[in-house]
């Protein structure tokens, strides 16, 4: 396996988030029609309309995907570096990516909070072993 083999479930989560990105358009575009508002409102224009509860999730798992994430980016950055990427780093990775996929169905679906709450607990678990297998394998 090529240590580059790693930078699949990297892009997979670059997808992920630009895929959320795009569907706030509509959501947001579809919460301005519900309410009556247009782009050139001082309310949209700062900021301070009041979104739909669809636009507010989207929004919302949006921001999620500059949080736990940022901590896989690096974490992959790292092992690519210091030669740590093997089969089960990998497998992690996946787990990683697969978990917040979940975690974005959920959160711009039915938003079930256990039901997230256990997609992010498995997406924590891989990335805490992930850092651990690193810290592991530079000692």
């Amino acid at each position: 396996m090529k240590p580059t083999a790693i930078l699949f479930p990297v892009i997979a989560q670059v997808v992920l988030t630009l895929a959320v990105l795009i569907a706030m358009g509509p959501a947001r575009a579809q919460s301005m029609r519900e309410n009556g508002q247009k782009l050139t409102d001082d309310d949209v224009r700062v900021g301070q309309n009041t979104w739909s509860t669809q636009a507010v999730k989207v929004s919302k798992n949006y921001a999620n995907q500059f949080e736990l994430p940022v901590l896989f980016y690096a974490v992959v950055a790292f092992a690519l570096i210091t030669s740590a990427v093997d089969l089960l780093m990998v497998g992690l990775a996946w787990i990683f990516v697969l978990s917040r996929v979940a975690h974005t169905a959920i959160h711009i679906g039915p938003n079930v909070v256990m039901w997230r709450g256990t997609a992010f607990l498995v997406g924590f678990v891989a990335l805490v072993l992930m850092w651990l297998k690193l810290t592991v394998h530079i000692l």
